[in-house]
């Protein structure tokens, strides 16, 4: 009743006009296509920026290495398939200086079971990752009684001089003329959880981290040759000065014999007079946003831009297919 109390050119009144349906722009699958690609690289391209902002950026850079240090940390972590009290752990170095690393690491009775083999070591790497995925198992405190273990555990940290040397490992008196070890004892076949210079740093792997080397004869000598590099690394966090090295080995059967060259596992270090600069840079928070932003609206322009080339090209289609269809009507009358 109240609504036909109201004149009809109120009730005609609209504050918002409508557009004729030609010129309203329609729905269609493509742009729903379009949002949801948009969407998609938006999520990546943000995602990549955070993971960036993480991590940080790396440089690398070579230079002269200058600096002056008398030594080095040299770290260990091996074991070895033969009972301890079979063993010698020796360091001489170009000065002639001898350390007798056996007094100076720590030996573990283990048992030849528990060290890992190359299958499960490539079993571990390719599932796992890094060297850290296979330690929690391996750096257990093993169950052997002293003098009972048929492996043992040799691990520590030395500090030799910062020049060129040796670190060997043998059996008393093999290659000396005597020994009161016996032949069939002999079994140098070894895994190396850790072989490192100084300090560790995020993503350093070395050549001989999860190494595992096997015996073929008694009287077998594994021979790795070390070319050590001086490395400087820094970050936002702190700075320190530590090493890296590359790797080439070699393996021979010893002729046994008076004055003969001892079975055994013998690692040579040469260091480079080189050195290498590591930088770890994070970006701030402000041009992480910035950079955000900045891939965010060129996205929503670009895809803008294509979605109008499109839409103008369907467009002129279907005004195309319009005119011949009233075009053939016309001449049908």
């Amino acid at each position: 009743m109240l609504r036909s109390r109201v004149p009809a050119n109120i009730r005609a009144f609209d504050a918002f006009p409508k557009f004729s349906k030609e010129y309203r722009r329609q729905s269609s699958s493509r742009g729903g296509f379009f949002t949801i690609l948009l969407s998609v690289l938006i999520v990546v391209l943000v995602f990549s920026q955070c993971v960036q902002y993480i991590r940080g950026i790396r440089e690398q850079e070579l230079f002269i290495y200058d600096s002056v240090s008398e030594l080095m940390d040299l770290n260990i972590d091996i074991t070895i398939a033969m009972p301890c009290s079979n063993l010698r752990i020796d360091v001489v170095d170009r000065t002639k200086d001898l350390v007798l690393a056996t007094e100076a690491l720590t030996l573990e009775e283990a048992f030849i079971k528990d060290m890992p083999t190359s299958s499960t070591i490539y079993k571990n790497d390719r599932y796992a990752g890094l060297r850290w995925a296979r330690t929690e198992k391996f750096r257990k405190k093993n169950n052997a009684e002293p003098g009972s273990g048929t492996a043992c555990r040799i691990y520590g940290q030395l500090v030799v001089n910062r020049v060129n040397g040796q670190l060997h490992i043998t059996a008393p008196g093999w290659g000396y003329g005597r020994s009161n070890i016996p032949f069939h004892s002999l079994n140098f076949t070894h895994y190396i959880e850790e072989l490192s210079f100084g300090e560790y740093y995020p993503a350093l792997v070395n050549a001989l981290d999860g190494h595992y080397g096997h015996a073929n004869d008694h009287p077998f000598a594994f021979q790795y040759y070390l070319s050590v590099l001086p490395t400087s690394y820094k970050s936002s966090f702190r700075s320190f000065e530590t090493n890296q090295y590359s790797l080439t080995e070699n393996s021979v059967v010893r002729q046994l014999g008076f004055g003969s060259l001892p079975p055994g596992i013998f690692i040579d270090y040469d260091l480079e007079p080189l050195a290498v600069r590591v930088v770890d840079k994070h970006p701030n928070v402000a041009s992480t946003l910035l950079r955000i932003l900045a891939i965010s609206g060129g996205l929503i322009t670009v895809a803008s831009w294509i979605e109008r080339v499109y839409s103008s090209r369907a467009h002129r289609s279907t005004s195309e297919a319009d005119m011949l269809g009233l075009l053939g009507k016309s001449e049908t009358e």
